[in-house]
């Protein structure tokens, strides 16, 4: 499986281009429309902008007004056109789901008369639309019921306000024949728990979209990484392809433990290179050097160390995001408070 976060992106682009294609028909000038469907993206799913409104609405139609205003200074025949396109995507924020509305039909029909637009639009490019958005808006559910399972779930563990350490939990039905400790020491052998990873990814990039959509940028997440995987390079590039995304890859960072750090030290700084967000977990192997510490996007430090003051004091010289996670003492009281009440813990926090 691809990228889902990347794959949805195209998705979009496709639609806003036959979106205007199908309204502005021989008028289409793709230079005029891209820079405004390529802003939209930036903004409404990639939360990238120059302006400080708070309110995203406001915020999206500076960013567009922008865009309109420097297409008609370099297309100054073009000004009324430019005018519609922009004026066109106000209702995209509806269609979208940037904005909520009450009937569709409603909406189509305050479309097609919309008196700040000068287009005119016969019936087959009305039953176009009509048709083409009505698809798009179906395909989004038909989308996100491709990540529903029964048999599965993502359980988290609270670091701070906003990041969140994620496993895959597990209801699937199993023999009695088998025991609590035969199930575990199988749910964590190598090859299980690679495949139970790439099912977290998939359904970790499934939740971030929907954040996304729901216009809520602030989470990040900390997923561990299956040491075994540096062995096999095809099934290690098949996970990395979840990733492919820039925005995931701000969002989701794979962790490794510092002693697994040394031995695969120059893969790992080639992964960062390429823009793959990693966290870093020391251990009892750590001697305090502070190098290469800050290409980390977390460094996660155990109280029960005595380097931990040391550590928490040089966060400025670290300069990346410190972490202090509970150590052995607190971990049969965790091990016990997910076990019974994972299923409250997961709404709570996911």
């Amino acid at each position: 499986m691809e990228c889902i976060f990347a794959e949805y992106i195209k998705f979009v682009d496709s639609f806003l281009v036959d979106y205007y294609k199908a309204l502005l028909d021989k008028k289409y000038d793709k230079n005029l429309v891209k820079p405004f469907i390529n802003k939209y993206i930036d903004v409404r799913y990639y939360n990238k902008y120059e302006v400080k409104e708070k309110d995203f609405t406001q915020r999206l139609n500076v960013e567009l007004n922008n865009v309109a205003s420097k297409l008609m200074k370099e297309n100054k025949n073009k000004a009324e056109l430019i005018k519609n396109i922009f004026a066109l995507f106000s209702y995209v924020l509806f269609i979208d789901g940037c904005t909520r509305f009450q009937d569709l039909n409603m909406l189509l029909k305050t479309l097609f008369n919309d008196n700040n637009i000068s287009l005119k639009y016969n019936g087959e490019q009305k039953k176009e639309v009509t048709s083409l958005i009505r698809a798009y808006i179906s395909k989004k559910v038909d989308f996100f019921k491709l990540f529903n399972t029964s048999e599965f779930y993502l359980k988290g563990k609270k670091y701070t306000d906003n990041i969140y350490n994620i496993d895959l939990g597990q209801k699937c039905n199993l023999s009695k024949l088998y025991s609590d400790y035969a199930i575990e020491k199988a749910y964590n052998s190598d090859v299980v728990y690679e495949n139970r990873i790439y099912l977290a990814l998939i359904m970790l990039s499934s939740k971030i979209l929907s954040e996304v959509l729901a216009l809520e940028f602030d989470n990040s997440y900390i997923v561990d990484l299956p040491i075994s995987l540096f062995g096999k390079d095809k099934k290690f590039k098949k996970l990395l392809r979840l990733l492919d995304d820039d925005y995931l890859k701000e969002k989701i960072s794979l962790k490794i433990m510092y002693k697994d750090y040394k031995k695969y030290k120059k893969q790992i700084h080639a992964l960062i290179k390429e823009g793959y967000g990693m966290s870093l977990e020391l251990d009892e192997t750590y001697n305090t050097d502070f190098e290469n510490l800050f290409l980390f996007a977390n460094i996660l430090v155990s109280k029960k160390y005595k380097y931990y003051n040391i550590i928490i004091d040089n966060q400025e010289n670290i300069k990346t995001n410190i972490i202090s996670v509970w150590g052995d003492l607190w971990r049969p009281f965790w091990v016990i408070f997910m076990k019974y009440y994972h299923n409250s813990f997961q709404v709570s926090l996911l």
